[in-house]
């Protein structure tokens, strides 16, 4: 059986006066990848769609990468961190689950913004392939070989430095959800705190401790696939994700 990790990703509440990734009125959004201190960077190498939701004025000397790559589904990180260091568990048919910030947006630009935000549920990756050296990526197909070297992870595509990851996601079973799937982390029986728990299996709880946002800081293995109570809280995020797009976190698991 199984397992499903939670990891957050994108531009984040320290990010707030730099980049943020919008959602609209239809539950659309944008993935804005955070930006980090770079001083060989002049600026972050946004594509054109997301320059709109970044302030250029503030990114002088930093850089980013699209990272998960929802283009070519796959994501990658390093490992020998302690944030990401339960990704070493990963296996191939385990499912990464991504979550982060959205702040609302009326219109098509940094100034549409509302100052509302909230914490969704982004999309999945079914993970295929787990690439850890560059022996990994010659067993690939020549297709996979080209998404896995796409990643910014594979330094000019084709090192992948020690403690490095890179996972390839199924692409029939590995999805950006055209619609945010909100976690309620402001209402105390909000999804979040009807589907987590905290590392030592207890619920989340709004005024509990530990907060949230603590618990859920590192990437870790939410749900146990072959634990009842777990498949149950799973449930829960398939039909949170199923109520909103053409798509079952479950299937086939």
């Amino acid at each position: 059986m199984s397992s499903i990790y939670v990891i957050n990703v994108g531009a984040n509440t320290s990010h707030g006066t730099r980049a943020r990734s919008p959602i609209f009125a239809d539950g659309s959004f944008k993935y804005v990848s955070f930006p980090y201190l770079d001083d060989k960077s002049e600026s972050p190498d946004y594509p054109a769609e997301i320059r709109p939701f970044v302030r250029p004025d503030r990114l002088a000397g930093w850089a980013t990468h699209a990272d998960p790559d929802w283009k070519h589904l796959t994501y990658g990180d390093y490992c020998f961190n302690a944030r990401a260091g339960a990704l070493t568990r990963v296996e191939p048919g385990d499912t990464l689950l991504f979550w982060g910030l959205l702040w609302k947006n009326t219109g098509e630009n940094w100034f549409g913004f509302t100052g509302e935000q909230g914490w969704y549920l982004l999309g999945v990756l079914r993970v295929q392939h787990i690439l850890a050296d560059r022996r990994s990526l010659s067993r690939l197909s020549r297709a996979d070989q080209l998404r896995a070297r796409a990643n910014a992870h594979f330094a000019g595509g084709t090192e992948l430095a020690s403690g490095h990851r890179v996972f390839l996601g199924h692409l029939a079973s590995s999805a950006y959800f055209p619609k945010a799937v909100d976690l309620g982390a402001s209402s105390p029986d909000g999804l979040l705190y009807r589907a987590f728990t905290t590392a030592d299996r207890r619920p989340l709880a709004l005024s509990g401790e530990p907060r949230w946002s603590s618990s859920l800081r590192t990437c870790r293995c939410m749900w146990d696939l072959d634990v009842p109570e777990d498949r149950a809280r799973a449930r829960l995020i398939q039909r949170a994700i199923g109520k909103l797009n053409d798509y079952d976190v479950l299937e086939g698991l």
